[in-house]
């Protein structure tokens, strides 16, 4: 997996409290997905780390940044359980996604927790709507592939104008 730095991090999680995540929302984190959070357990990245969608359903590449990757703890409410919570209870991504990190303008990036696409990374596009509130799920046409697996996401990532 590539190496970049975490500039903010948060205190080490364990694997006991991965298996415990799992349990409780019936989910299986990809390995490479759970070293990660053993080892930087979220944070912001620096500097900005870009990413593009290779999506060939899609038209046109996005490109896009991501910000911060959500950690596994209660030191910030913007952890991987609330975010997973807050989407999914409001119906704006089925619960076959986990949300693992936030990009400019407040869009996701997530990946898929179960599925055919299992450990894939993708691009949810949220844009202006507030699909929350309203209480909706995000249209396919907004959803974006990255990656086939987190290292392959982690791997891809540049930074702008190198």
């Amino acid at each position: 997996m590539g190496k970049f730095e975490i500039e903010s991090t948060f205190s080490s999680t364990t694997a006991e409290k991965l298996v415990k995540f799992e349990k409780k929302y019936d989910l299986i984190l990809p390995d490479d997905y759970k070293q990660f959070l053993l080892i930087n357990n979220g944070g912001k990245t620096g500097p900005k780390r870009r990413f593009l969608t290779n999506d060939p359903t899609k038209e046109g590449e996005v490109e896009s940044s991501i910000l911060f990757f959500f950690p596994l703890t209660d030191e910030t409410t913007s952890n991987l359980e609330n975010i997973y919570l807050l989407y999914t209870k409001s119906n704006v991504i089925k619960n076959l996604f986990l949300p693992i990190g936030e990009t400019p303008r407040k869009n996701i990036v997530c990946m898929a927790v179960k599925g055919e696409n299992k450990g894939s990374v993708f691009h949810f596009d949220l844009g202006y709507d507030d699909y929350i509130k309203k209480g909706i799920e995000l249209e396919s046409e907004f959803i974006r592939f990255i990656a086939s697996s987190f290292t392959e996401f982690i791997d891809g990532l540049f930074i702008a104008n190198q």
